[in-house]
This record gives structure tokens, C-alpha cells and sequence, in this order.
């Protein structure tokens, strides 16, 4: 008896020490966000701002160019910088190298990939990874596993504006239950 519970006991230490996936602190995509942002609140103290001047006056313009970049800016989770994360969602392809993707925006949900408004800078990820850790095209819009050190750094590319990035990661397409 004891023999075969030393024997399990290796395997299993065997099977997580020769794993090829790294070590992570972080899965959980909500985590991103800062859990002090208030979205409402910046909206309605920019709202009474708005109502104070003119509609469609300079003043109004710049008002809203400030409201956006406090939400653009207010949601980031500081705490999550160098941050190793393990996440899972879609991407939306930036450069390839051959018949891989190998830079990506990187979001939680297919949707978020999709519509317009773009999903919030917070909620985005740019994605550069390994060399030949590339996503295969074919794979480009399966939901996708993506490894590394997370980094509170602002990209922006013709697609959209990140608010985190991730360089050298790992990728893995996830496996679907179907």
C-alpha cells in the first residue's frame, strides 16, 4: 500500500515539475480592473460639468474629452503590473510571422473582439509572444490560453489601445468541451 502511494505521489510531482506551463498568480480577468473605478460616478460628475455650459460649445467638447480620458485612464488595476498571469479569451490579430499570429489584442470575450465602442483599454491586453509560440492562423478565432508577466503599459495599435501588455508569452488554444 505504501508503495503505490509513493509511486502516485512521484508520478504526480514528475507531472507538475516537467509541466511545460509556467508558474501563475493571476486568472481572473475582472482582476484587471481597479476595484475603486466607478464608471458611474466619473459619468455624472462630467454630466453636471456638461450642464453648465453651452451645448455644442468648446467648453462641452473639452469636457467630454476629459470625461473620456478619466474612464480611459481610471479602471486600471495597478496592483496587477508584473503580475504572471494565465488567461483565457480571443484575439484580433496585429502582425504575423508565417502562418502564426504572433501579436494580438487580446480580450476576455469573442464579443469584445467584435463590437464597436471598443472593449475598454482595461479589459485589453497586447500580446507579443515567444518566437514560435504564435498562435496558428487556423486557430486565430478559437479561444485562446495566453501565459507571461502582465505590464501596466498603454499600447496603442490601428485596432485598439491596451492597457496592459504581455511580451514573450506563452500561448496554447483552449480546449473546447464539444
Amino acid at each position: 500500500m505504501m508503495k503505490k502511494y509513493f509511486i502516485y505521489l512521484l508520478i504526480s510531482y514528475l507531472f507538475v515539475a516537467c509541466s511545460n506551463f509556467p508558474d501563475y498568480e493571476v486568472n481572473d480577468w475582472n482582476l484587471l480592473i481597479d476595484p475603486n473605478f466607478n464608471q458611474a460616478k466619473i459619468v455624472e460628475f462630467y454630466k453636471d460639468k456638461v450642464s453648465k455650459v453651452p451645448e455644442a460649445s468648446k467648453e462641452e467638447v473639452e469636457i467630454y474629452a476629459q470625461m473620456q480620458k478619466a474612464l480611459k485612464k481610471g479602471g486600471n488595476n495597478s496592483f496587477m503590473d508584473s503580475k504572471s498571469v494565465m488567461l483565457d479569451g480571443y484575439l484580433v490579430p496585429v502582425d504575423t510571422d508565417g502562418d502564426r499570429v504572433d501579436k494580438f489584442l487580446f480580450f476576455p470575450s469573442q464579443a469584445a473582439c467584435l463590437h464597436v465602442p471598443a472593449s475598454p483599454a482595461n479589459q485589453t491586453i497586447y500580446v507579443e509572444v515567444k518566437k514560435g509560440e504564435g498562435v496558428l492562423l487556423e486557430d486565430a478565432y478559437e479561444q485562446i490560453r495566453v501565459y507571461g508577466v502582465l505590464k501596466l503599459q498603454e499600447t496603442k495599435v490601428a485596432t485598439g489601445t491596451a492597457s496592459y501588455t504581455i511580451k514573450d508569452a506563452i500561448t496554447r488554444v483552449v480546449p473546447s468541451l464539444n
